[in-house]
């Protein structure tokens, strides 16, 4: 089961179109693809505080393609929302706490947020300041509501990817990418 660990999953055939579609995406955010190996992170945990960012995408498995950010702790909720949008299609962000109760969701069908369930709170996060989206919601589970999607790879996050775990479908893509100097933050 998912824990201290996030994902974003795009319900799609081909995670090359996905990861096509992620790095347009993060450009028009102001971000710029970068020839970086999949061991240069920065270590920041905090998403908004990154000047860079890497993603796994995985090969689509059970009509889904996974994507996966260093570090394991977040997924970014806006970009699940964008890659419905873009590809038209259902995308599912989800991120879970060490305890498996604590955990935050969403479900997303092209424009339409189906469900969303998360509390932004402005924390301390090992050792760094920002915003966490984790409630405590025991209803469903994180490992029912993963199982009624039908989601692969519940247990598997960048640095497990990082220490040589290899998806069952195959090689993920690597995208890295970096804040343009001129993007505002």
């Amino acid at each position: 089961m998912m824990n201290n660990s996030a994902a974003i999953y795009v319900a799609h055939h081909d995670n090359a179109a996905v990861a096509t579609a992620l790095a347009a995406i993060l450009a028009e955010q102001g971000w710029i693809t970068v020839d970086l190996p999949p061991h240069a992170i920065s270590g920041i945990i905090m998403i908004p505080d990154k000047t860079s960012r890497h993603f796994f995408i995985a090969p689509a498995t059970q009509g889904w393609v996974a994507i996966w950010e260093d570090p394991r702790y977040f997924a970014d909720r806006n970009l699940a929302r964008a890659l419905a949008v873009r590809l038209h299609t259902r995308s599912v962000w989800i991120e879970v706490g060490g305890n498996g109760v604590s955990w935050a969701r969403g479900l997303y069908d092209g424009d339409t947020v189906c469900e969303e369930r998360f509390e932004a709170v402005e924390t301390t996060f090992y050792g760094e300041r920002g915003v966490v989206h984790l409630v405590f919601d025991p209803d469903p589970l994180p490992e029912e509501w993963i199982g009624q999607l039908g989601l692969p790879y519940p247990e598997l996050h960048y640095e497990a990817i990082l220490a040589g775990t290899i998806p069952p479908a195959g090689p993920p893509l690597h995208l890295a990418v970096q804040r343009r100097a001129d993007a505002a933050r």
